[in-house]
């Protein structure tokens, strides 16, 4: 009998756990002919989730409960689940019910079909504001753009289910900057996409605010590409040929005015446009600096090879 891993990172759930466990059970006790393993990552939380996993876990067999020392975020709960889990197959999966259990069993179904990545692709953004549309759509865009080779399915999170093969692999990989959803792109293997409807939540609030979003974004262009790195290099023959220019120009207007061909109002014009045109590719400058120190960031991270994620214990019968 074939055993599926079911990942889920929580923090702060106590509102949403006990629905969870119990909607979960709903779905699960109707698929027949295979083992189920809940693998439920407490990342740091300060309310009573780990007390809810801890009660649960007196009551299942199944459950495995993996507590982490301190809150070290989303997709580092996501790698601790996949490295403590078990299965044949992993699905991973938010807690909130806004990746729906109900889809679990065509996962499992489009899985069995010989496919090793089965994603789950959001049908529509349309309960989603015009801000997050618009940046989601950015995201996706420059992501494909700058990842070369590997294409970042678009509306794709992190739900989906991967093949033992590919947990093996994802687990592999030794960088410390973790972002799941290139990585699973980037190791390959038969991959295929099923629809969904993405509800509302259902209790609580979200744990993804607008400054999380914006480190997944920055964290994701960093991890899946070098190319914003070469876009300095591309700025620096832009703007010496602009320096050139200006230095000519420059020197022409100074030679006019000594000729009396032209005023000194009109060399004072072009001079103050000239300044205000090094003003703006000095902003480009610091913007490409900027860039190149969440580069170097991220290399003193790896160089450090400090863990990025330390388990307190793993709870389980």
């Amino acid at each position: 009998m074939k055993k599926i891993s079911i990942v889920v990172p929580m923090y702060n759930e106590e509102e949403m756990a006990p629905l969870f466990f119990e909607t979960i059970d709903k779905i699960l006790s109707g698929i027949q002919n295979y083992e189920f393993e809940l693998v439920i990552t407490n990342d740091g939380s300060r309310d009573k989730t780990l007390e809810i996993l801890k009660e649960e876990l007196q009551k299942r067999n199944n459950l495995v409960v993996v507590d982490l020392s301190r809150n070290w975020g989303h997709e580092s709960a996501v790698r601790a689940g996949l490295i403590n889990c078990s299965g044949d197959a992993a699905i991973i999966m938010d807690a909130d019910l806004q990746d729906p259990p109900e889809l679990i069993p065509t996962l499992i179904e489009t899985w069995e079909q010989g496919y090793d990545v089965v994603n789950a692709k959001r049908s529509s953004r349309d309960k989603d504001s015009s801000f997050k549309k618009e940046t989601a759509g950015i995201y996706y865009k420059v992501l494909n753009k700058l990842s070369g080779k590997i294409k970042i399915p678009q509306n794709v999170a992190n739900f989906r289910i991967i093949s033992r093969r590919v947990i093996d692999e994802v687990n592999a990989l030794p960088e410390k900057e973790r972002v799941f959803r290139i990585e699973v792109p980037f190791v390959g293997f038969k991959t295929t996409e099923v629809l969904f409807a993405r509800p509302e939540r259902a209790k609580g609030e979200t744990k993804y605010p607008l400054k999380a979003m914006v480190n997944l974004a920055i964290e994701s262009v960093t991890v899946a590409s070098v190319v914003p790195l070469r876009i300095p290099a591309y700025l620096g023959i832009v703007l010496s040929s602009f320096s050139i220019c200006s230095f000519i120009t420059e020197l022409v207007f100074f030679i006019l005015n000594l000729c009396h061909v032209t005023s000194i109002n009109n060399v004072a014009m072009w001079g103050w446009l000239i300044i205000n045109f090094v003003l703006l590719l000095s902003g480009i400058i610091l913007a490409c600096i900027g860039l190149m120190g969440v580069y170097l960031g991220t290399i003193t991270n790896e160089v450090r090879s400090r863990p990025n994620v330390i388990v307190k214990e793993v709870l389980k019968k």
